[in-house]
Formats: structure tokens, sequence, C-alpha cells
């Protein structure tokens, strides 16, 4: 297997092109302009660095007349390899709080993806804790949650679907799936959420 995306030296700005572009993997694609304008990048930053992924079949461009957009090629696998590390390092930047929380939760041993989303990630003060179970052992993770929340301040909410739920909420381009795919954060199974993307044609 290509080796290519272990050994790259990813810059702060190309690891937040990638990521970007994965938060919005279910968009058509965005143009230079629009790239750089979200990140707060100079549009010639911008461009050489999305040449330089294209080069390397990170992304893939779209020709739709108006403008050139880009999307994530996730039939490469460098560019899934890279996505995993990103995802990652996403994980280890959240909030001292929510890192305590995503600790707990990612010992549940009946799940191989699991999503943290919501007010923990963003506020110091929130009611509650949201995660995204992806598995068919809805009782145990009721359970599992319940024995954390006796422990810790605030209550775990669970999300519970399974892996093919996922794939089509995804294809079908489902709001609140979106918005937690847009703002979560792995804590726990990147190879199967890249693969869940996949699966849904992104």
């Amino acid at each position: 297997m290509n080796t290519y995306s272990l050994k790259m030296n990813i810059t702060r700005n190309t690891s937040k092109i990638i990521d970007f572009l994965l938060k919005k993997i279910c968009e058509t694609g965005f143009n230079l302009r629009q790239i750089a304008r979200h990140l707060e990048l100079s549009v010639g930053s911008a461009h050489e660095i999305l040449h330089e992924l294209k080069s390397r079949e990170i992304v893939k461009s779209i020709d739709l007349k108006t403008s050139i957009y880009y999307h994530l090629n996730l039939s490469n696998p460098d560019a899934v390899d890279l996505c995993k590390l990103i995802l990652r390092e996403n994980k280890k930047n959240i909030n001292p709080i929510a890192k305590v929380y995503a600790g707990e939760i990612e010992k549940f041993k009946s799940s191989d993806l699991i999503i943290l989303f919501g007010s923990v990630l963003l506020k110091r003060e929130f009611n509650d804790v949201d995660a995204l179970f992806i598995t068919n052992k809805v009782k145990e993770v009721n359970k599992f949650c319940n024995e954390i929340s006796k422990v810790r301040t605030k209550p775990i909410n669970p999300l519970i679907m399974t892996f093919d739920d996922l794939v089509n909420n995804i294809k079908k381009k489902n709001k609140v799936i979106l918005e937690i795919i847009n703002k979560g954060v792995i804590i726990k199974g990147e190879s199967m959420y890249m693969e869940a993307l996949k699966n849904a044609g992104c």
C-alpha cells in the first residue's frame, strides 16, 4: 500500500483544508475562494495546498462551468489515511471537560463507532452530554450511559443507530446526522466512520 499519507508532513493549513472538506463531505464541493474564506486563508495559500493535494489525488476537482469545486477523493487510500489522522487529532484537541466524558464513553465495548457532539464540545456550561453510538445493543448502551451518569455530574444522552442506519441517513442527507458529522468529534472508530462515508457515496 502506498504510505504517502503516513509519511507526509501535514501543515496546519493543509490539515484545516482536509478537515473542512471532511466535515462538509456530503456537499458537492467548494471552490477555491469559498475554502479560503471559510478557513481565513489567502487565496494563494489555499490554491497552492489544493494544487498539491490534487496532484496526490487526495482531492478531486469538479468543473461546474462557473467554477472549479474541490472534494475529498475517498477512493484513494491515502486520502482516507489522512482523514483518519486528522480525526484522531481532533479528538486530542477537544476541551478538558469533554475529554473526560469522551474517555468514559469510548470504553463501551459493543460499539465500534462513537461520535461526541453537542454543547459539551462548545460550552463551559451544558446540561447533558450527547453521543452517537453505532451499534444494535440498545439496552446495553442505555445501561452503560446510566452508569456513567451516576458518577458524573452530567447525564449521557445517547443516540443509537446501526451502521446501515447511519449510511442511509448520510445518503438521505438527514439534517441531524449531517449536523453531527459537521460539528461532532469521533472518539472511537475512525475506520468505521470513513467506511460509512464511502458506503454512502460521499
